[in-house]
């Protein structure tokens, strides 16, 4: 399988742009309002190359990469001006110390309190070195406490599960996937592999990270 890429959606994207499908809330002769997955943004209408209605609410956008990474950065500076805790976690976050035994594109295998464990980088909001060996880290605590639940009880299973989803939106960061009946935002650098199966689409992801976020677990 693999990964989606920009080109699968037809038309050539115009250098320094990219091409999304957004939850539109409100649109104004000088801006849309979207939401992002983790918060509602403004974009202004001479940012955007172009639109297409793809969906109930939702617009495939074309609109320029430097005002999505701008309005991230706006973003992350209020979080970590209300909250003191840097990155873009969302919810509780808690700092933890332990050993940081490898780091893969997408998780963290860390050694804490006596216990190995995987956990997506996207739970991370900070990892620091502090000597002899130690790390500092700040993690989300829902999903460190949901993790050392499943190591406790013996229901860790296997590592990735393929599941099939329907792309409800779709940000720079992040999916809106269709699953159940349930509405689940899942962020793409946890997406190990994606294939368009008919009307659906195929994924491969972590499977307790998947559960998780079934559960309603903010990330």
């Amino acid at each position: 399988m693999n990964k989606k890429t920009e080109s699968d959606s037809g038309s050539k994207i115009t250098p320094g742009y990219v091409r999304l499908r957004l939850k539109t809330l409100i649109r104004t002769d000088e801006a849309f309002m979207v939401d992002l997955g983790e918060g509602k943004i403004w974009i202004p209408r001479d940012a955007i190359k172009s639109t297409r209605r793809v969906g109930q609410g939702v617009l495939e956008v074309e609109v320029r990469e430097d005002v999505i990474r701008d309005k991230r950065n706006e973003m992350r500076g209020l979080k970590e001006k209300a909250t003191g805790v840097k990155g873009s976690v969302l919810g509780e976050v808690v700092e933890i110390e332990g050993k940081l035994l490898e780091k893969l594109p997408d998780a963290l295998k860390i050694e804490f309190e006596g216990k190995e464990l995987y956990m997506p980088l996207v739970c991370f909001s900070d990892q620091e070195e502090i000597g002899d060996g130690k790390w500092r880290f700040q993690v989300q605590k829902n999903y460190l406490d949901y993790k050392l639940r499943l190591m406790e009880s013996g229901e860790l299973g296997e590592a990735f599960v393929i599941v099939p989803v329907k792309i409800l939106c779709e940000t720079d960061r992040a999916y809106l996937f269709g699953y159940e009946g349930a509405e689940v935002w899942f962020p793409k650098r946890e997406v190990m592999e994606i294939e368009e199966a008919g009307d659906e689409w195929k994924v491969k992801v972590p499977a307790d990270f998947w559960k998780f976020k079934l559960a309603g677990g903010s990330i």
